[in-house]
C-alpha cells in the first residue's frame, strides 16, 4: 500500500514509519522538517504547521490510505489552538482525502470516554464523556470525521489508546522514569487500581493492521494485554532499570490532597485511579494480538531510558 503518515517527526510517528516500511509499504511522510536519518525509503514532505492554510491534495494525492497523528498531546494549548490542530487539521485533510483515498485513520484517545474506568473497563460501547479539552477536542475530531465519511466512500478508524510508552517517551511517563530511577520513595503501596497502557512497538503494529486489514472501521480500543495496578507498574519498572522498588504507604486520599495542594491534581489522579480498557474488539476484528508484553515493552523502554543518561 501507499500509505501516508502525518505526525511523522513524532514519538509514534518515527516508529510506525518503521513499522511500515518492514510491512513492505511505500510511506510518504508529512514532517515539521526533513530529517536526515530517517530511512531513505521515506518521502518526506516538510509541513511546518499542518494546520495551515495550504493545498492538501499534494500531501495526499496517489496514496491508498492516510494516518493521521498530527496533533496537541502533552504540552499546554488554549482551546481555540486545540480546535485549529486538533479538530480542523483533521477534518481538511480528510476532506481533501475523500475523493481518492480509500481508508483514513485517526489516531484519537481513550480520553474521549473519560478518565476513570470503574471497577471495569471501558469498551467501544461505553458513553463518550470527556473531562478535559484535549479528550474533548479529540472526540469533536472523531464526530466530524464520522460525518464525512458517511458522506463519502472513505472508510474511517478511528483509534483509542491509553498512555503511550517506549523508546524516546516524554511527559507523565519519562517522569515516571526518572523518580523510579531516583530511588526516591513514592507513596504508592496503598493504591489498588488497574491501568491499561500501550508500548509504542503494539500501538504501530495496531495502527498497521488499522491501516491493511480489509474489515477495518470504526472505533478501536488498543492495549497492551496486561493491565496493572500504579504499584505494580512501578515495581517492574524498577526491575527494568534495576533499581530498588521503593514503595511506601500512604492513604489516597491523602494522596490526593497533596495533590491538589502542589498543583498536581491530575497527576495524581492518574497514579492512584482507574483507567482500564477491554481492547478484545480489536484482538477479534484486526486478527493480531499484541506483539509485545508488558515486561518487554518496559525493559526496551529501560534500556533506552539507560542510554540517554551516559
Amino acid at each position: 500500500m501507499r500509505i501516508l503518515v502525518t505526525g511523522a517527526s513524532g514519538f509514534i510517528g518515527k516508529a510506525l514509519c518503521r513499522e511500515l516500511l518492514a510491512r513492505a509499504h511505500t510511506v510518504r511522510a508529512a514532517v515539521r522538517e526533513t530529517d536526515s536519518s530517517a530511512a531513505a525509503e521515506v518521502q518526506q514532505i516538510p509541513v511546518p504547521d499542518i494546520a495551515a492554510e495550504f493545498d492538501r491534495r499534494a500531501l495526499v494525492g496517489g496514496v491508498d490510505a492516510v494516518v493521521h497523528l498530527a496533533a496537541i498531546a502533552h504540552r499546554a494549548a488554549s482551546d481555540s489552538e486545540l480546535r485549529r490542530v486538533n479538530i480542523d487539521a483533521a477534518v481538511r485533510l480528510a476532506e481533501a482525502a475523500a475523493g481518492t483515498v480509500r481508508r483514513f485513520v485517526f489516531l484519537s484517545s481513550v480520553k474521549v470516554h473519560g478518565e476513570d474506568s470503574g471497577a471495569g473497563a471501558y469498551s467501544e460501547t461505553e458513553a463518550l464523556r470527556p473531562e478535559d479539552s484535549y479528550g474533548r477536542s479529540k472526540l469533536e475530531a472523531e464526530r466530524a470525521l464520522t460525518e464525512l465519511a458517511a458522506r463519502s466512500a472513505m472508510e474511517l478508524v478511528l483509534i483509542r489508546p491509553p498512555l503511550v510508552y517506549g523508546p524516546g517517551v516524554k511527559a507523565n511517563f519519562l517522569r515516571l522514569l526518572r523518580w523510579v530511577d531516583s530511588g526516591v520513595p513514592l507513596p504508592l503501596a496503598m493504591v489498588r487500581n488497574r491501568r491499561s497502557l500501550i508500548y509504542l512497538g503494539n500501538l504501530v503494529d495496531a495502527i498497521a493492521r488499522c491501516a491493511e486489514h480489509p474489515a477495518a472501521q470504526g472505533p478501536y480500543l488498543v492495549s497492551d494485554k496486561e493491565a496493572v495496578s500504579t504499584p505494580e507498574l512501578v515495581s517492574r519498572i524498577a526491575r527494568a532499570l534495576e533499581r530498588p522498588a521503593r514503595l511506601v504507604p500512604a492513604p489516597q486520599a491523602l494522596l490526593r490532597i497533596a495533590g491538589m495542594i502542589a498543583g498536581r491534581r491530575d497527576e495524581i489522579r492518574r497514579l492512584t485511579g482507574n483507567l482500564a480498557i477491554d481492547s478484545s474488539r480489536a484482538r477479534r476484528l484486526l486478527a493480531g494480538r499484541p506483539p509485545y508484553a508488558l515486561d518487554e515493552g518496559l525493559a526496551e523502554t529501560a534500556r533506552w531510558f539507560r542510554s540517554t543518561r551516559n
